[in-house]
């Protein structure tokens, strides 16, 4: 009977203690997203209110910088849009980060996203198709070629009986 008595107890000390434990906040989101292929869109939401973060977009396919990091304001509500030119067909795939600023400190990782553009490389060529007709042709011929070798080949042999 004891027993169950202090394991009620412990269970309600532990009900307790998950109140006490404040709420997790919102991880922060930094979206990438294109309305054309010449513009890139970069949306950073649930940052530090009022302060200053610096971003860098960086092409996966390279590992290059695609542009030098830059500086923006987030609002009251942290949350900032910046709208960068950039050819997306040369930079297809984008990987972005925002750090914080932290009065000349090391620079803390807030968030990463990755961006996939629906633009095509311009330097490409359109398929136009290839010499279907001619290698048409040329399948038909050796076609021939081969059943006349294979009639000429039978009627040549005659075995001895």
């Amino acid at each position: 009977m004891r027993s169950k008595t202090l394991a009620k107890l412990l269970l309600v000390l532990a009900g307790l203690l998950v109140l006490t434990v404040p709420a997790a906040s919102a991880a922060e989101t930094l979206v990438l997203t294109c309305t054309k292929c010449t513009e890139l869109i970069v949306t950073g939401k649930d940052l530090p209110a009022n302060s200053r973060v610096r971003v860098g977009v960086v092409d996966v396919k390279t590992g290059q910088e695609t542009t030098n990091q830059f500086y923006v304001q987030t609002d009251a509500n942290g949350a900032f849009i910046k709208k960068i030119p950039m050819d997306l067909g040369e930079h297809p795939t984008l990987e972005s980060t925002v750090w914080k600023e932290d009065t000349n400190n090391v620079l803390v990782v807030a968030a990463h996203s990755r961006f996939k553009a629906p633009c095509k490389p311009e330097d490409t060529l359109a398929f136009t198709g290839s010499h279907t007709p001619l290698l048409l042709g040329l399948g038909l011929v050796l076609l021939a070629a081969g059943g006349l070798l294979v009639r000429g080949s039978r009627r040549a042999y005659h075995p001895a009986r």
